[in-house]
């Protein structure tokens, strides 16, 4: 009785792993069309002659479409990797891509954060210098560049950094890098804090573009005479929610305080908002850096958790 039982045990067992292989063939084979489709969105682009193919809004409402799916029992999380993976791969195909991770203080976690959202494929270059970074963008040598986000502790003056202080190379370019993207993509409310700590920031060679809900990175300049809470209060008379990430002062420029600020929503510097703050009593100097889709909130891995 008990063979007979484990032999029907077995056949169902069969039968599932059955159905589970042909959906596999059909993944495949559906991730194969997809491709094509894919290389006839290269060609369009090359004959457009555009120079960098990502859509960083493209795929940001993408995945975030995929993850609002009604009754979806999938983990979010793997969702989005999945299809992180899924579309650099898709980027491979189009064009070329080197990435290069400004990690003047070698963390590890940097580069399996890369790996994560753009695939172990891409090649990946370490470099301590942002001046480098930058230049190796511009001579076309490497199309991404990967810059950390300061952490909350860092959010004082500086008179020196203990690295360099990317985000004023950046403001300094004259190729149009900007940044384009936030890594990671998902931020989990209770689990994998260290990660959480750290926020990277993408730059390339492109034109800015909105998603469905972004943020933008700003460089300020302003006499060394201003506080933090005239700047906050200069952003807020315009309605615009800032958050300072640091501040620093040079040695060869004294009387200069640089900034690096977080704007919730998508501005550019034409924005009659930006104009007015930048006519404001404080007299800043402003540059937007970039901007980002806000990141994915997740809250765990079952169902019930998932926001």
């Amino acid at each position: 009785m008990e063979n007979q039982h484990n032999k029907s045990q077995e056949t169902a067992l069969q039968a599932f792993r059955g159905d589970i292989d042909k959906i596999d063939d059909q993944l495949i084979s559906l991730l194969e069309q997809r491709m094509q489709i894919i290389t006839k969105v290269g060609e369009l682009k090359k004959n457009n002659q555009e120079k960098f193919f990502i859509r960083s809004n493209r795929e940001a409402d993408l995945i975030k479409n995929l993850v609002k799916k009604p009754d979806l029992t999938f983990p979010k999380s793997a969702i989005i990797s999945i299809w992180r993976k899924i579309i650099t791969v898709a980027n491979m195909c189009e064009q070329s891509l080197r990435i290069a991770i400004h990690n003047p203080k070698n963390i590890s976690d940097y580069e399996y954060l890369v790996k994560e959202y753009y695939s172990d494929v891409a090649p990946i270059l370490m470099m301590d210098s942002a001046t480098n970074v930058v230049a190796e963008i511009e001579k076309g040598e490497v199309q991404i560049g990967i810059f950390a986000l300061p952490q909350e502790i860092e959010d004082f003056l500086q008179k020196e950094d203990s690295g360099e202080n990317w985000w004023i190379n950046l403001a300094n370019n004259r190729a149009g890098l900007r940044v384009f993207a936030m890594i990671p993509f998902a931020e989990f409310s209770a689990q994998n804090k260290n990660f959480n700590s750290i926020r990277l920031v993408a730059a390339a060679i492109k034109n800015p573009e909105k998603s469905s809900d972004d943020s933008s990175l700003l460089y300020v300049e302003v006499g060394n005479e201003i506080s933090k809470p005239q700047i906050l209060s200069a952003f807020k008379e315009q309605d615009l929610s800032a958050k300072i990430l640091k501040s620093v002062k040079l040695r060869q420029v004294e009387s200069i305080i640089f900034y690096l600020i977080e704007l919730q929503g998508f501005y550019l510097e034409t924005d009659e908002v930006i104009k007015k703050f930048s006519k404001s009593k404080i007299k800043p100097y402003v540059k937007i850096l970039g901007h980002y889709a806000t990141p994915i909130q997740i809250g765990g891995l079952t169902k019930k958790n998932q926001t």
